[in-house]
């Protein structure tokens, strides 16, 4: 099954169906993500041998109806499936970013129903996926997952709200719940207040320094730390 198969299912399990209710000439989510990785095929760019750098920040300028309906939808939900959607794309492809892949949705009131305009951009941000070994920005890395993302700030907020750096699908995660700070005397995890708190080698803390290797459980996540993303390459 493909990515866009999956990526179907996915959204139709999720909305209940919704979007099957709507006819054949509608947007679909499909569409969207269709629309995705043709712009970050055409928008990827070598920056070096063994890497290969597309942006990371997708805006799609939508007619008002279809704005409307995704909106009345659930557009966070729809714009994180995307995101995801083209993370993966991206690894199967050894893209690499510079921060979080963002999907925004905006009106256009000159579009007419079913159109839509796709522009992008790399913007610098605080946890770029890992998505290929050639990533060689040597730096701090959670696995989340399965998945890796490289710590590339010294601040990175996690949680389930969209604003996070790194968003995680998981009720018992508060919308902002754990922030990692990469400081002189370490990396440290905080707590930010959250509802069901924040282990570190299952013990409850409100802020710790990480060592190689621990785990940090928000939730029913876990978050593997590593020190380096070097040595994430290596094995």
């Amino acid at each position: 099954m493909s990515v866009l198969d999956r990526f179907e299912k996915s959204v139709e399990g999720a909305v209940n169906g919704v979007f099957s209710k709507f006819g054949s000439k509608d947007l679909q989510p499909v569409d969207l993500s269709s629309a995705l990785e043709r712009e970050i095929d055409a928008q990827a760019m070598p920056v070096g041998r063994d890497r290969t750098v597309a942006p990371n920040e997708y805006r799609f300028q939508l007619s008002t109806p279809d704005f409307d309906r995704i909106e009345q939808w659930g557009s966070e939900a729809l714009a994180n499936e995307l995101a995801d959607n083209l993370t993966k794309y991206a690894e199967s492809q050894h893209y690499a970013f510079v921060g979080p892949v963002v999907v925004i949705f905006e009106e256009d009131l000159e579009l007419s129903k079913g159109d839509f305009h796709l522009v992008s951009e790399s913007v610098q941000g605080n946890a770029a996926p890992a998505t290929a070994a050639s990533d060689s920005q040597d730096c701090p890395v959670l696995e989340i997952n399965g998945r890796q993302y490289l710590l590339t700030a010294p601040s990175t907020v996690i949680g389930r709200g969209s604003a996070c750096d790194i968003v995680i699908d998981d009720p018992g995660i508060s919308r902002k719940h754990l922030q990692i700070d990469i400081t002189d005397k370490g990396v440290i995890a905080r707590d930010l207040g959250s509802t069901n708190g924040t282990y570190v080698e299952g013990h409850q803390v409100p802020a710790a320094t990480l060592l190689d290797g621990n785990t940090i459980t928000i939730g029913r996540t876990r978050i593997l730390y590593w020190d380096s993303s070097q040595e994430q390459a290596g094995q």
